[in-house]
């Protein structure tokens, strides 16, 4: 998380000089994976981080002598639960670092692994690969994978880029959809049945899908394809579900087309490939041309770096934000440095290797924190052993059209995320079993933690914390099913026996 002071008081905004703040940061586009010049994995994701974070310090520099701050980066710290898995056997401790980002929104480049032979598809082997690192501890503290498909595979195996996706998602735990119409030939072909097939899957499924673009001229086409979908009765289902990102906000910052796209309520915009004057002008024109709109202009942007293809031209994103020329709020720079591409994820980690065994509650009454603490060891202590592996971690979030004003650090230092409130996918090592355990804090120092390893039960479940009460199914399998206990040690001991 990046650490920033306030520069001078804010009475307006109740800040106070001197007053630090924690931003927690998602990169929104990143490649994974070898293509030609182009080499890139976990860890060197982490080694651009850390280089990001050396390109700031240096930029701050000059910003502070212009006078051109409100907020001052100061330091990065890790979230503790992500550390302590790394921390938790010697051969993560080494990948540790470059904490600037916390989460990062992973897929494959039209790589040296693609290029699928027969009726395989294209990018099978780099979905696989995507798997491999985003699915598996401690990497899937940090990373979430979104598979990629070549809608134009249709053309020698029927829906052979359909049966991709849902594998990907179904059964490698992919968590959305990475579509490239220049780099697959399809920029004519977007509003083709070829392509609406995917689309339409990815809707099915719930999974957001980001769209490279290159200018306007493709993004208006992705638009008059959801509006296409849009008024057709069969795609109602997907459209439910239906989330689409407009990579590189079009290349066209100040383009009020581009902006009255970003109207739809399901298409949202990513920044990366902006930099220098094309910044302001990106924030400044949201918030003239989605006002007076049914959601806040800040709902609508992503932060996104573009790794490997682009390098440190994304500071400038972060410095612009946290610079007086900014528009908005520092809860406006939460949403567009993480919180949207939380909201757009969603759902935690899930595949069909679930079982239906009936889910289970388990309710501490006494010493919330010595609980999730004790809860949080005994789990960590598993998966460093390899006894459980851990596919991801999720936390919980506000409600998306009230984001919380953050407070400093001296009091707490909340931003929107709920560290003590979070979903854990883990699998057994022999991958026979997969459950999620949901750790969640309750007022009156009680904390509760529910197993579930259902497909369709968890497809219920969403990382906003308002959504969970209208689930009622659940709820009742759950009240039917839940135990409560007074002390931690018995609280964590029976969740021990229930994951085996």
């Amino acid at each position: 998380m990046l650490v920033v002071r306030a520069i001078e008081d804010q009475p307006e905004k109740g800040i106070k000089k001197g007053q630090k703040f924690r931003l927690y940061i998602v990169d929104s586009h990143h490649h994974m994976g070898r293509e030609k010049g182009h080499t890139n994995t976990p860890s060197g994701a982490y080694d651009f981080y850390a280089q990001l974070w050396f390109e700031m310090q240096r930029m701050v520099k000059d910003m502070k002598e212009s006078d051109a701050l409100l907020f001052e980066p100061v330091d990065v710290v890790p979230p503790a639960l992500p550390s302590k898995c790394f921390s938790s056997r010697k051969s993560w401790t080494r990948l540790n670092h470059g904490w600037l980002v916390d989460k990062t929104i992973v897929f494959p480049f039209t790589d040296d692994y693609s290029g699928g032979e027969g009726k395989a598809a294209s990018f099978k082997v780099s979905n696989d690969k995507i798997a491999g690192w985003t699915t598996r501890a401690p990497h899937s503290t940090r990373l979430i994978g979104f598979a990629r498909v070549d809608p134009r595979d249709s053309l020698r195996s029927t829906n052979a880029a359909v049966r991709e996706l849902s594998r990907a998602v179904t059964k490698l735990g992919l968590r959305g959809l990475k579509l490239h119409p220049v780099a697959q030939l399809f920029v004519e072909d977007i509003e083709d049945e070829m392509s609406l097939r995917v689309v339409r899957k990815a809707g099915e499924l719930k999974v957001p899908i980001i769209f490279d673009t290159r200018n306007v001229r493709t993004a208006r086409r992705i638009h008059a394809m959801v509006e296409a979908m849009r008024d057709e009765p069969k795609y109602a289902k997907a459209m439910k579900g239906l989330k689409v990102i407009l990579a590189h906000c079009g290349m066209s910052p100040g383009d009020p087309h581009f902006h009255k796209l970003l109207r739809d309520p399901v298409i949202y915009g990513e920044t990366s490939t902006l930099h220098d004057q094309d910044v302001p002008v990106l924030f400044q024109t949201a918030v003239d041309m989605l006002a007076n709109s049914s959601f806040h202009w800040s709902e609508k942007i992503l932060f996104g770096t573009d790794f490997s293809f682009l390098s440190v031209q994304a500071v400038d994103v972060i410095l612009h934000l946290l610079s007086r020329d900014f528009v908005g709020s520092l809860s406006d720079v939460q949403r567009i440095l993480g919180g949207n591409a939380l909201f757009l994820v969603g759902t935690p980690f899930r595949t069909k290797r679930m079982t239906h065994e009936i889910p289970r509650m388990l309710t501490c009454t006494q010493k919330k924190k010595p609980a999730r603490s004790a809860l949080e060891t005994s789990l960590i202590a598993r998966i460093a052993e390899g006894v459980l592996d851990l596919a991801s971690l999720d936390y919980m979030l506000p409600p998306k059209t009230t984001w919380p004003d953050l407070r400093p650090m001296s009091a707490g230092g909340d931003n929107g995320i709920y560290f003590d409130s979070y979903f854990m996918t883990l699998q057994t090592r022999d991958d026979a079993r997969e459950f999620i355990v949901w750790v969640k804090s309750h007022p009156n120092d009680m904390i509760s933690c529910i197993i579930l390893n259902d497909y369709e039960k968890a497809a219920m479940l969403s990382t906003e914390l308002a959504r969970q009460k209208k689930h009622t199914i659940l709820s009742n399998d759950l009240i039917s099913n839940s135990q409560l206990f007074s002390t931690p040690d018995e609280f964590v001991s029976a969740i021990e026996s229930l994951l085996g």
